[in-house]
């Protein structure tokens, strides 16, 4: 028995990743994470299903995880060079081949696993309706998992408890909102967060187990103390625990699941080439029937009642952002890239406001053009008597003031930089908040020692640190001599910073780092409903079945988001949302779904038949627009009229199949220039002790080995399903015969000619128009 220990080297997103991988008798036993940099809500995530993959599959080649594709790929490249350099020889475990598509339902979909989207899922299940979730990424969060978990609790018995009836109110809380947003807000879309968010923060407190308590920072923005957090004051843990009460609650969850382009159901394109393309199902009322989602290798059709889009913002698109962006840092996730206003572009909807971002003044930047959020810490220091100054070493703000003061003073400096000095006291303080938000005690010393690069982070005597980071010396000096004065009279000349803020500077040592102006979130998107947030086109007629929810629904907190109020606004319209989708849902589900119930027979007993694979082939092109149930004959007995009396349950639910369905399609083989004699046996029992094929629309389709595709089966078919007993509706023009059949599936069972795919897209459309005909003239009569 050999075992090993194998240590490593991978360079992640943010920095070095050490790991272990341990190795017994040439199989992968564990993958080890020993030291990392990245974002921790995101990794712990991501490890997780990585070493999973790479123990089931006992190989480095496996798929990295999107969203997070740099740093996976690199530690597969790199653990799989490790592993061969130690002379470990691991032979993989085939890959079990996976169907091409796959065909799910559910009552309520829900696109994005932010805050937003999972807060809609349960609020769903809850109420009754099967959920299912997808999340392009490989992990859930969204851009929720890189904020603090804090919030407001206005209105919820959480905050009650915790601020010991503070006589906040909703009405407050919309004035604060107005106000800071300098009235940009949308009422309705404020009431209806306002309202809701106590309301949803109890539902999901007690839903996932969450305990609020009042958060570390009451920003000045709130007229009152209403934030709250969660102990680990980090949304991983809102998101950890949210899934995990969603899926215990019978949610379904599926990652690296992308929703594509826009696709409307035949009864609007019916001649359409390609309907395989990934996109949403819409009828022609502009009803959303669900999407067409891809995976790996995978299509996944989802047909839904009610869908629920939470997919997030475009603040990494760059494309989409305009000249107001210039400048400015992001922070948010590389995975925002605004898919969704891709994947709806048939829709026609209505948007308004892109070029809103929630910018925060509180900002490193770690790479050009991104940044790392220092709020926390920034706060904390300016609470201890630090300054902000610009690189003409001149203070330019009150430090002490909310939020946009500062945001709005950094962009009048000409480089839209300005920074933040303290003495060393504040700066222990400062470091132990950006240790528990984000950053790495290797990543701030590496900031440090590379001096005369950003992001500028110095520390030495006033002179000395000034001169590192390109401030006026001489002007700093007098600006912190200055400083000190005030402090001793009680008074800010410059500003009129509150006295409790202005604390003497202490010691010798002085740190200074940068603060820029950055955004995660966009905060204008698209239109909907204030009512129940549905969406709507632009001419404001609403989308049925389709409703939204968190950042891509803009407007509630205007032009400027106040403090803890994204994710306010995530909990409380992804809780209005489910609801609502879960009431449309159960409305259809009480009036009945008016989607055609086709049933498809094969039309053999054969374990191996062409026929079948013809049906498949058929299901997996028209699953989206149509109810397709393939049933079988091999397990019904040859028909005895001795055995009338006694008809056979197989026989019973068969019939109750058909006699249920909208239409039926036959898949019929050739045998002797006639139908199988199995086939024959099954029409007799259903149309002696049963009569359901009685005016039933019928689609008849073949394939067969030779070049004639079934053309006389077809013609005896339609002579026994013509006859006395059967009564079937055979519709003209729907005659679709396959030749060599051997030639004609791929090795997943596909149709792989175009022509014939083609010409049996037209053959089933005719055959949905005579659906739709046969049924106004029933309703009719």
């Amino acid at each position: 028995m050999s075992k090993k220990q194998i240590t490593g080297q991978a360079m992640g997103h943010n920095g070095i990743i050490n790991y272990e991988v341990d190795v017994q008798d040439n199989k992968i036993e564990d993958l080890k994470i020993l030291k990392h940099s990245e974002t921790s809500g995101i990794f712990n995530q991501v490890i997780d299903k990585l070493k999973q993959n790479i123990i089931t599959e006992q190989s480095f080649n496996v798929d990295t995880i999107s969203g997070a594709t740099v740093m996976t790929q690199a530690l597969l490249k790199s653990a799989d060079k490790a592993v061969t350099d130690a002379g470990v020889d691991v032979q993989p475990v085939p890959k079990k081949k996976a169907p091409k598509t796959q065909n799910l339902r559910t009552d309520v979909l829900i696109i994005g696993g932010g805050e937003a989207g999972l807060v809609a899922g349960c609020r769903a299940l809850t109420m009754g309706q099967k959920v299912i979730l997808v999340e392009k990424n490989g992990y859930l969060g969204g851009a929720t998992i890189l904020n603090g978990s804090n919030v407001v609790g206005t209105g919820s018995d959480v905050a009650a408890q915790i601020f010991d009836n503070n006589h906040d109110t909703p009405e407050m809380l919309a004035q604060d909102v107005a106000r800071e947003s300098l009235e940009t807000n949308y009422p309705a879309l404020t009431d209806l967060m306002v309202h809701n968010i106590g309301p949803a923060i109890d539902f999901i407190s007690k839903f996932a187990d969450l305990h609020y308590q009042k958060a570390q920072t009451q920003t000045p923005e709130h007229s009152i103390n209403r934030q709250i957090e969660l102990p680990s004051a980090s949304s991983y843990e809102f998101i950890q625990k949210v899934s995990k009460a969603f899926a215990a609650a019978g949610g379904q969850i599926m990652l690296d699941t992308r929703v594509e382009k826009l696709m409307l159901d035949t009864r609007v394109e019916k001649l359409m080439l390609d309907t395989r393309v990934e996109k949403l199902m819409l009828d022609n009322d502009k009803k959303l029937r669900g999407v067409i989602a891809a995976q790996k290798d995978q299509t996944v059709n989802i047909k839904a009642r009610s869908v629920v889009l939470a997919a997030g913002g475009h603040g990494a698109n760059q494309k989409m952002r305009g000249t107001e962006s210039e400048g400015i840092d992001y922070y948010g996730p590389m995975t925002s890239t605004g898919d969704a206003y891709q994947f709806n572009g048939d829709l026609d909807l209505q948007t308004h406001d892109l070029g809103w971002y929630k910018l925060y003044p509180h900002g490193v930047e770690v790479e050009p053009g991104v940044a790392k959020l220092t709020t926390y810490a920034s706060k904390q220091a300016t609470d201890m008597g630090a300054i902000y100054v610009n690189s003409k070493g001149d203070r330019i703000v009150n430090e002490s003031n909310v939020y946009t003061t500062f945001r709005n003073a950094i962009l009048k400096q000409a480089d839209k930089v300005a920074y933040l000095v303290m003495d060393e006291r504040t700066w222990k303080k400062v470091y132990d908040l950006l240790i528990l938000h984000d950053f790495t005690p290797e990543e701030i010393k590496s900031f440090f020692e590379n001096k005369g690069k950003r992001p500028v982070f110095v520390k030495g005597s006033l002179e000395s640190a000034a001169e590192q980071a390109g401030i006026v010396v001489d002007e700093l000096v007098q600006t912190v001599k200055n400083y000190q004065g005030y402090v001793q009279d009680g008074h800010d000349h410059d500003f009129g910073r509150d006295p409790k803020y202005l604390h003497q500077f202490e010691g010798e040592t002085f740190y200074i780092f940068e603060q820029r102006d950055r955004f995660a979130t966009t905060l204008g998107g698209y239109s909907v409903d204030a009512d129940n947030l549905q969406l709507v086109t632009t001419k404001n007629a609403p989308v049925a079945n389709y409703f939204g929810a968190g950042e891509i629904i803009g407007g509630a907190n205007g032009h400027d988001s106040m403090p803890s109020m994204m994710n306010t606004w995530g909990i409380s319209s992804g809780y209005v949302a489910g609801a609502a989708a879960s009431e449309n849902a159960q409305r259809q589900a009480t009036a009945g779904d008016d989607e055609a119930n086709i049933v498809a027979i094969v039309g053999t007993n054969a374990s191996k038949s062409y026929n079948r694979k013809l049906l498949y082939a058929m299901k997996e092109l028209f699953e989206t627009q149509v109810n397709f149930e393939i049933c079988e004959i091999k397990d019904l007995p040859l028909f005895n009229e001795d055995d009338m009396d006694r008809e056979p349950a197989s026989v019973k639910a068969l019939a109750a199949k058909i006699e249920a369905a909208d239409g039926v399609v036959f898949g019929v083989p050739e045998y002797d220039h006639s139908i199988p004699a199995a086939l024959k046996s099954a029409i007799e029992w259903l149309s002696c002790a049963e009569h359901p094929f009685k005016d039933k629309p019928v689609m008849i389709v073949g394939t067969s080995l030779g070049i004639q595709g079934t053309v006389r089966a077809q013609m005896n078919l339609r002579q026994i399903l013509d006859s006395p007993g059967v009564d079937a509706k055979v519709m003209p023009g729907n005659e679709f015969m396959l030749p060599q059949a051997g030639n004609k599936f791929d090795e997943n069972d596909h149709l792989n000619d175009d022509g014939s795919e083609h010409f049996l897209k037209q053959c089933f459309g005719h055959f949905l128009e005579g659906l739709e005909l046969a049924s106004k003239k029933t309703v009719t009569n």
